[in-house]
């Protein structure tokens, strides 16, 4: 006949397990989403060396824009 394990002692052995695996996986995410950012942050850095043409842009005027309408002012509230 097989032994059986003891019963107060099985309920904890799982819990350590669980406990064990979801620390593991956790770790695995973590590592994953940092090698993730890293290689995008590395593509921004290539694209960043890349120069590109940029074509010649004309001035923009240096005179202040037209005057807009004006709100009339505010009314102050005043105690009776």
């Amino acid at each position: 006949m097989a032994q059986r394990p003891d019963p107060r002692t099985e309920p904890q052995t799982r819990s350590w397990i669980a406990f064990l695996t979801g620390a593991v996986v956790m770790l695995a995410i973590v590592l994953a989403w940092l090698a993730w950012s890293r290689s995008h942050d590395a593509v921004r850095t290539v694209r960043a060396d890349i120069a590109l043409p940029r074509p010649d842009l004309p001035s923009l005027p240096t005179t202040p824009p037209p005057e807009g309408p004006h709100l009339p002012p505010v009314p102050v509230p005043t105690p009776r």
